[in-house]
């Protein structure tokens, strides 16, 4: 008789291609070791195909047939695993050894062909962990190897791609490299395309705009001011943060390769290459390229930038950079005032928006500190704050007390008749029937069973010696008043079957309020983060500022569905409180 056996093909490449390991080769492989080590004479084979074309090897969880094949494994409808490689399966170490321990778990064979790897043996094993160690250590080789290259190249001042600065655009064009080949005595001359920034003429005066205003007014808030009460945006159509207009005033894009401007990046420990041509004249004709700035989302310390001469002009004179740079390191220690006492305030931060035009509220001190050194709070309408009430003339919320209504509004919900009430009563109903009907369907099986017993024994009894007959009945008593107990039980569940759902559901609903009682009577006591996850259960969206005795609260979260959500309606505060100045 045949063996039935299901078999897992695994194939994965980074990049299509029909040549060498395309994922097309790498099942007819797989295909040609079952049918030589699972002969159709012996074996009955259901063969799966799971195959991820163009994903990398990196990280197994964004490979979908890869997770289909894993839920195969784990309901125990896959018995061998055959992949071609071994880094098709995974170039990471955590990732294949999780791998392996998983196909332990549900008894599944591993077998990779190349490697002539396979797991039903420890030497197999064992030689597998090996060899995906030099798997990752290969793909981190590559992997640095090529960001070598990207440095070595960018050190030539070619564009390397993304969205070229303010004030320019990228082109493409051809660069001609001698190349140290020979054939037959003559050297090869090859053409290599690259990219180098050309100078956007809509965009240029923008980029003067900023450097001379920043000059003028000596304030990156003052700026960000200026250009949003003038209309001038970026290229995506938004306000210029504090944040992109530093960006823009430090990028040495801008400025040429003179002298003064090399000795300035000299005495910041910052080195620049310059290819050997007429870029070596240092004669301002050139802008600069930076790179290797960030890894990950860290900052990396500006000696170990990358600093090159590029191909493309500069926009800025060399004294108004220089003096510019000066100016930012001067006020470098200046920034935004933080509210006091964090831990105790600003819990509606994130959920406010201002409903004049729609930007976000934030907290900001207010100047007037309290006898105990803690500042006053209010939230306010950032494109107020940076068009200086030119955008927008909204009004300030009283942060501490609005907060404190917040938590006022949210308790207050949870009353007896409240519509959010009803709906935990109707909750809790459903969860406890459910709870009773798998209780007497349990004791229904009991009953059942105990049914089976009595009908085995009476059967039995015929062949029993009379001396064992008394015992017998005995045992026979015993089942009967066991099963007539049950049969009570379930009568009693069934009869009282509201009463005992209408008991519980009180009980439940009582308990649930009982722990939104306690939650809020510690509120302030949690942390911060705590404070505000607990808001925003409970508030989608907080609009104020249009009317000085006028705030409109959208309660519940996003993520509830909309069918809860119609328990509710719009909440809106009149109190003259909330509010003070503008």
């Amino acid at each position: 008789m045949k063996e039935k056996i299901s078999i897992a093909i695994y194939s994965r490449k980074s990049k299509y291609t029909d040549k060498g390991d395309s994922c097309g080769n790498q099942i007819e492989l797989a295909r040609e070791y079952i049918r030589v080590h699972y002969p159709p004479e012996n074996y009955e084979v259901n063969s799966i195909i799971c195959e991820d074309e163009g994903f990398s090897g990196g990280t197994a969880d964004n490979r979908p047939k890869f997770q289909e094949m894993l839920q195969l494994v784990r309901k125990k409808k896959i018995n061998v695993l055959i992949c071609y490689r071994l880094d098709r399966i995974s170039r990471n170490i955590a990732d294949f050894s999780s791998l392996i321990n998983e196909l332990t778990k549900y008894d599944v064979a591993f077998i990779s062909i190349k490697e002539q790897f396979d797991t039903r043996s420890p030497m197999g094993r064992a030689m597998m962990y090996i060899a995906s160690v030099f798997a990752q250590l290969e793909r981190e080789v590559i992997a640095e190897r090529i960001t070598d290259n990207l440095l070595e190249l960018s050190k030539t001042g070619i564009w390397l791609g993304g969205d070229p600065p303010v004030g320019y655009f990228a082109k493409r064009f051809e660069k001609v490299n001698i190349c140290d080949d020979v054939q037959d005595n003559n050297i090869i001359k090859k053409n290599k395309k690259a990219s180098k920034l050309i100078i956007n003429q809509r965009e240029v005066e923008i980029v003067k705009l900023i450097f001379s205003k920043y000059l003028e007014l000596k304030s990156l808030t003052k700026l960000e001011t200026y250009l949003i009460n003038n209309n001038i945006k970026t290229k995506k159509g938004v306000y210029y943060s504090t944040f992109s207009l530093k960006w823009i005033l430090t990028n040495p894009v801008y400025v040429g390769n003179s002298k003064e401007v090399l000795e300035y990046f000299e005495q910041n420990n910052m080195n620049v290459y310059i290819e050997n041509d007429d870029r070596k004249e240092c004669n301002g004709k050139y802008g600069f390229l930076t790179y290797n700035k960030t890894k990950g989302n860290k900052n990396i310390p500006k000696e170990e930038w990358i600093i090159a001469v590029g191909l493309h002009p500069p926009i800025i004179d060399d004294k108004q950079w220089l003096t510019t740079q000066m100016l930012i390191k001067k006020n470098a220690d200046k920034s935004y005032r933080a509210i006091a006492n964090p831990t105790k305030q600003t819990i509606s931060s994130g959920l406010i928006y201002c409903k004049v035009c729609g930007s976000k509220m934030r907290a900001r001190n207010n100047d007037r500190r309290r006898a105990d050194g803690t500042i006053n709070y209010c939230y306010s309408c950032t494109l107020k704050e940076r068009s200086r009430r030119q955008k927008c003339q909204s009004k300030n919320i009283s942060g501490e007390k609005f907060d404190k209504k917040i938590i006022d509004i949210i308790r207050k919900i949870f009353v007896p008749n409240s519509e959010i009430y009803l709906e935990l009563k109707q909750m809790s109903f459903m969860k406890e029937k459910n709870s009773l009907n798998e209780e007497i369907r349990l004791l229904e099986k009991e009953l059942q069973k105990k049914d089976e017993e009595i009908s085995i024994i009476v059967e039995k009894m015929k062949y029993i010696e009379p001396d064992l007959i008394d015992i017998i009945n005995t045992q026979l008593r015993t089942i009967k008043a066991e099963k007539e107990k049950l049969e009570t039980q379930i009568n009693l569940l069934k009869n009282n079957h509201q009463n005992y759902s209408n008991i519980k559901e009180k009980e439940t609903t009582r308990n649930i309020l009982k722990i939104i009682d306690n939650s809020f009577k510690i509120f302030n006591y949690y942390d911060l983060k705590t404070k505000r996850d607990i808001v925003s259960i409970f508030i989608e969206r907080i609009y104020g500022g249009e009317k000085k005795d006028e705030v409109e609260i959208k309660l519940l979260n996003t993520k509830i569905s909309e069918n809860a959500k119609k328990l509710f309606i719009p909440v809106t505060l009149k109190d003259n409180q909330f509010f003070f100045g503008s």
